[in-house]
């Protein structure tokens, strides 16, 4: 779920976790909340690893328009790709790295390649990734919303020279041209939700 811009009222994005979590018990495994550092947006994600998402994803709306009356969030039905473990697997997480894209199907090959064999394990080894994770959305015309986020301990790690060497491949500059309606941002972790641990 992703709200934009930020919405002014953070403790029901709370109530929302919480309450969703409570009415569909078994069915999540984490819940967290990722606010854009430029305050342009609010990654709201609902991790579940059992089938049935779309029905949860009306209920997560219908519960989200009560609670936030007036705010208009894009819901994503997310498919996951790839989930790999980070460099810093284990170390507290503090920020959070989204990179949107929409895929065209002539290159959704290729870019699926790409980040699968090198880009994402290459971010996942830099030191600074806790956890890196690819997941795809079909689109009303036929092609994908990809998402690739990051879970961060500094948004720092955008500078290290590890880093910038993995976006800087000649596999990336074939692939990144084709990005369209390309979505960066860097979030400042907010709330994590994990059932049977409660508020982090």
């Amino acid at each position: 779920m992703r709200y934009s811009p930020v919405p002014a009222d953070l403790a029901a994005i709370e109530r929302l976790a919480a309450e969703v979590v409570a009415a569909h018990p078994g069915c999540f495994e984490r819940v967290d909340a990722n606010r854009a550092l430029d305050g342009s947006h609010l990654y709201l994600y609902f991790w579940s690893a059992r089938p049935g998402g779309l029905e949860l994803a009306g209920a997560i709306a219908e519960r989200a328009g009560r609670l936030l009356p007036g705010q208009a969030p894009d819901v994503l039905l997310l498919s996951p790709v790839q989930d790999l473990p980070g460099v810093s697997q284990g170390q507290p997480v503090t920020h959070h790295y989204v990179v949107e894209t929409d895929v065209r199907p002539d290159v959704a090959e290729d870019l699926s390649n790409w980040y699968g064999q090198e880009h994402l394990p290459g971010l996942a080894a830099v030191t600074g990734n806790v956890r890196a994770r690819r997941l795809v959305a079909d689109n009303p015309d036929g092609s994908q919303r990809s998402l690739a986020c990051y879970d961060l301990t500094t948004p720092a790690i955008q500078q290290d020279p590890a880093w910038l060497a993995v976006r800087a491949t000649g596999w990336s500059s074939r692939v990144r041209p084709h990005f369209q309606n390309t979505r960066r941002v860097m979030c400042e972790r907010i709330y994590v939700l994990e059932p049977g641990l409660g508020a982090i």
